[in-house]
């Protein structure tokens, strides 16, 4: 009899429990949240205080060069527009260096990379620290045709 009574009172117990967590209040379902805005491009509009900046104009370039970096601490982005004229084949990247101080260079965005052929565009790229010291590398001593302007607004 007490083994009867000791399953019985088991058996209750499990019921009891199963039930408690079958019909416990559930938490509301809540889709994830949307994710940060990510800026597209960063945009001003030209106007007074734009600076012209002439890096290169149409200059034959066969090894790694490092423009004169320029001063555009006025400036919140960069126009940046390129041609590039592949006489003989060499891949040619051209990338933005900032600095604050003008010594201590830090790489930025390519405007153009791995360009193995003729090529001309318009790019904007958020300007950073003080100074831009543009930068083309080149794979082989081919001769590569470049024209680089900036307008810094």
């Amino acid at each position: 009899m007490k083994g009867i009574f000791a399953a019985v009172s088991v058996g209750v117990l499990v019921l009891a429990l199963v039930f408690g967590v079958l019909f416990q209040p559930q938490a509301a379902v809540q889709a994830a949240p949307q994710a940060a805005p990510t800026p597209v491009s960063v945009t001003r509009r030209a106007g007074d205080g734009v600076q012209v900046i002439e890096v290169w104009d149409a200059v034959a370039i066969a090894a790694d060069t490092m423009a004169t970096c320029v001063d555009i601490g006025a400036a919140s982005v960069i126009d940046a527009q390129y041609q590039i004229d592949q006489g003989t084949t060499n891949t040619v990247t051209l990338t933005t260096q900032w600095s604050i101080n003008g010594e201590l260079i830090t790489d930025g965005a390519d405007v153009v990379a791995s360009n193995a052929a003729d090529a001309s565009e318009m790019v904007q790229v958020q300007a950073f620290g003080r100074y831009i010291c543009p930068k083309a590398d080149v794979a082989n001593a081919n001769t590569v045709t470049v024209t680089l302007y900036l307008v810094a607004k």
